[in-house]
């Protein structure tokens, strides 16, 4: 075994940087995917939760994201990485609610 790795060492790692590049390029390419469902899960989280929740309206998405995720891009996307997912689309949300808008049927459901 060790005569086949020695003998074959340039293939292998040829495989593995093409291999890597494939993981890498897949990753870059379902970047938006995962963007956009963290922002609908924040966006269902804040409809559900309403304000002053942060902590667990954070649980929520986390959660739900990682039921809703492939299993491959579980693995290619760090802990880091989701968490600056969830605070750009929490901070896109406030920024759409602080110009007058509010979430489809959000308004509706707080009035008395």
């Amino acid at each position: 075994m060790l005569n086949f790795i020695k003998l074959n060492l340039s293939s292998i790692l040829v495989v593995l940087v093409f291999i890597i590049g494939l993981l890498f390029l897949y990753k870059k390419g379902k970047k938006e995917f995962v963007n956009q469902v963290v922002l609908s899960l924040v966006v269902q989280a804040e409809k559900a939760l309403g304000s002053g929740t942060g902590e667990l309206k954070y649980v929520m998405v986390v959660e739900n994201l990682y039921k809703i995720l492939p299993p491959i891009l579980k693995l290619l996307m760090s802990k880091k990485e989701l968490d600056n997912m969830i605070e750009d689309a929490v901070e896109y949300l406030k920024k759409y609610l602080s110009e007058g808008k509010d979430l489809l049927g959000y308004g509706d459901e707080y009035k008395g």
